[in-house]
């Protein structure tokens, strides 16, 4: 394993701690995939963004570029007015349960929205003043060459973006209310930024459970984990060749300037994909569709609704 694949283990391995500690239902789920002889094998990890030059979703396909991914398809969101794109990790010949996560990550589009909604946006844009993509860029080249420290500092750079709190003001109730009466996407985004928004297990790499379908049934039923059932529970079709179900948000206390307020926060997704034509369902990444389904992904986004 080079090292660069190895800072990006790490960074994804600290991610992982994060997010578990604030969707308490994850964990929960995984020990119950253990108990069934089953793996929470990830398939992708999902970011949003606000517009901005030090705060759109340039500046974290620049940090994941940094850790080997490749930028792959734009998607456009119409009702929801966001843009996106996924990225591709760099260990993809083999086995799916090898490969790093691929990256799905969004970014609002502020037009056609109030200039009440755009003047929140621009607020809040505006105080983020530098980039940390120069510095993560030095540590890569040298870490790249096995230095222990840049290898080291390139971990700490990129799990700090992807952990902390924005570089913003904390937020107002009031401004809160403003994003959110037009947007729920912007809303969240204000207050957890470029943490992680969900993470995606494959399901077509279980064994104890040949459809999506039971998936969610064993989620619902067993784990009493709510689920989101907008659009119905199982999202996209075999002919697309991607199926996907989500749970709903977990809460997590969140302190505003007038004091603290339940919010919601991340959700666990499950996707299911068919083999390509022609290959078979062997495991192997590169057998199966790899990319997303703009009608899917937009019924997804509405897990953190409340």
């Amino acid at each position: 394993m080079d090292h660069i694949s190895q800072c990006r283990r790490e960074v994804f391995k600290q991610l992982w701690d994060h997010y578990f500690q604030l969707v308490p239902f994850a964990p929960q789920i995984v020990q119950a995939f253990q108990a069934r002889q089953d793996a929470w094998i990830e398939d992708h990890v999902a970011y949003r963004t606000l517009p901005g030059e030090h705060t759109g979703s340039h500046v974290l396909q620049g940090l994941f570029e940094a850790l080997g991914y490749t930028r792959k398809d734009d998607y456009h969101f119409e009702e929801k007015q966001l843009k996106a794109f996924w990225m591709c990790p760099p260990d993809t010949k083999g086995h799916s349960r090898e490969a790093s996560p691929k990256v799905f990550i969004s970014e609002l589009i502020p037009g056609r929205f109030s200039p009440e909604f755009q003047e929140v946006l621009r607020r809040l844009s505006s105080q983020v003043v530098a980039s940390p993509l120069r510095r993560i860029q030095s540590f890569r080249e040298r870490a790249k060459t096995g230095h222990v420290e840049a290898s080291r500092s390139l971990v700490t750079e990129c799990v700090a973006l992807l952990t902390n709190f924005p570089a913003w003001n904390r937020p107002s109730v009031r401004d809160y209310e403003i994003l959110k009466k037009e947007s729920e996407y912007a809303s969240w985004t204000m207050l957890f930024g470029n943490q992680i928004n969900h993470f995606t297990v494959s399901s077509h790499l279980m064994k104890t459970f040949p459809k999506i379908q039971a998936v969610a049934d064993f989620l619902e039923n067993e784990l009493k984990v709510p689920m989101n059932h907008s659009g119905g529970v199982v999202k996209g079709t075999a002919e697309l060749r991607l199926e996907q179900i989500a749970t709903m948000a977990a809460d997590v206390d969140y302190e505003f300037q007038e004091g603290v307020e339940r919010v919601a926060y991340g959700f666990v997704e499950f996707a299911h994909r068919y083999p390509l034509e022609g290959r078979k369902s062997d495991g192997a990444w590169e057998s199966y569709y790899q990319g997303f389904v703009t009608s899917n992904a937009d019924k997804i986004f509405e897990s953190t609704f409340r």
